[in-house]
């Protein structure tokens, strides 16, 4: 039981480790970033200049309406309006987060067409999962690729796939994915900058980053598919997820963080999720005392950086047990999912306070495999669309050979396709372009 929670804790060290390696790959991250246009505050040569960017002058305007370029961006999207609450790398790294997400990474729910001739699928959404291989070519090896997903293109029936690459360079140069290659290339930038960066692995599938802020001594969330840091609610008030372990993990340390991203690690159901991977409390303590131990060996932690790691150690010990004291969220936060598809985020039981979260645990396990293997959430059907048909219906029986043999949830079909899962007791919407037949969501 202990060896499944050593094997995930030895996992997300060897993507740590990964930041560390490729000096050449954290220059080039480095030389890419956009620093004025992200934090002008800190890197403007005057006050007035800074003042421009920071708060949209009227001055700043005018010299933008007045085409003296600088090669700033006066409006960039990263600017919010609770920039105010943070200050140097802290402010840095909240706006690195959201450019990240807007501006390097491109979400995958379903690759695009291989075929340069297939016109009508270059957004991926009429390819169909055909199941999962091994690496087999060289820039799959190279990438690291684990494992590689297959589709067929409805339109052309080209087959494409889609490595999930874990090499922070391959990565770097494709710049696409989910949360796995988010959080770790997003993890070797933070890394770039400088920034002591954990990577955060979630037993209950998803991964993101912590950064540690030198400025408030303590560890950030940071999660670059949301584009948002310091929200460690997100998750569990938030997206409605049902936690058991989280993970922190460096090239030189790791850490149990769950009581962070939780208030109810001591009731009794959060405890029984985490039975499944250490049979008591003490147990799990001593594996990560251990491992942490054998990483500091290792890579001969000089006295400073042990004795920094230990003083961190012990005052976000004192940080979470104040917290599971107090067993609520000092804030609130009551958003759901906003990366990835509709139907990929209902299948993952993540949209938040909607009734497809709330619903009993039975029923949850009941249709859970049966959702995960619905893979179409919208489509761009024929030019010809004038006889375009809607109706909600049972779907077909699923084309995975190992899903049991049962129908899924109604579903809403348009023109003979399944678009849209119909959840009970709760609302699904297909919206349609009117002129184009194209379904927008």
């Amino acid at each position: 039981m202990a060896s499944t929670l050593h094997s995930r804790i030895e996992s997300a060290i060897r993507t740590a480790k990964q930041w560390e390696s490729d000096k050449t790959l954290l220059a080039e991250i480095r030389a890419s970033i956009p620093f004025k246009e992200l934090v002008p505050e800190l890197v403007c040569e005057t006050e007035a200049q800074w003042r421009f960017y920071l708060n949209n002058t009227a001055d700043g305007e005018a010299k933008e309406a007045s085409g003296e370029d600088d090669g700033v961006n006066y409006k960039t999207s990263c600017f919010k309006d609770d920039d105010a609450d943070w200050e140097g790398d802290d402010l840095l790294l909240k706006r690195l987060t959201l450019y990240f997400k807007l501006e390097v990474m491109t979400w995958c729910n379903q690759p695009p067409c291989s075929n340069p001739n297939c016109k009508g699928n270059e957004d991926g959404k009429q390819m169909e999962n055909k199941g999962m291989r091994g690496p087999e070519t060289e820039e799959e090896k190279t990438g690291g690729a684990g494992r590689v997903e297959v589709y067929t293109c409805k339109l052309c029936k080209t087959e494409t796939t889609f490595p999930r690459f874990n090499s922070p360079r391959t990565l770097f140069k494709s710049r696409r994915g989910r949360c796995g290659e988010f959080a770790n290339l997003f993890g070797t930038y933070c890394r770039a900058l400088g920034f002591d960066t954990r990577y955060i692995l979630d037993f209950t599938d998803h991964v993101w980053t912590e950064v540690w802020s030198v400025r408030q001594q303590r560890w950030l969330h940071a999660d670059s598919c949301e584009g948002l840091i310091d929200r460690p609610n997100m998750y569990e008030q938030g997206w409605g997820k049902k936690l058991n372990y989280a993970i922190g993990a460096t090239h030189d340390h790791c850490a149990d963080v769950t009581k962070r991203y939780t208030r109810k690690l001591y009731s009794d159901e959060f405890q029984a999720r985490r039975r499944e991977f250490a049979p008591d409390e003490n147990t799990s303590d001593r594996v990560f005392l251990q491992m942490s131990g054998a990483l500091r060996q290792m890579n001969s932690i000089g006295k400073g950086r042990l004795e920094e790691l230990e003083k961190r150690g012990k005052a976000e010990e004192n940080f979470f047990g104040m917290v599971q004291s107090s067993g609520v969220w000092d804030v609130e936060y009551r958003e759901g999912r906003i990366s990835g598809s509709l139907a990929w985020k209902a299948a993952r039981y993540e949209l938040g306070d909607s009734k497809a979260n709330v619903a009993g645990e039975e029923k949850k396990d009941n249709e859970q495999e049966d959702t995960q293997t619905f893979f179409i959430e919208s489509f761009y059907p024929s030019s010809r669309h004038n006889d375009l048909t809607i109706v909600v219906q049972p779907p077909m029986l699923s084309s995975v050979p190992s899903a049991a043999p049962k129908a899924h949830p109604e579903c809403i079909t348009v023109s003979g396709v399944q678009c849209a899962v119909v959840l009970t007791n709760g609302i699904s919407i297909v919206v349609i372009d009117e002129a184009s037949g194209c379904i927008l969501q």
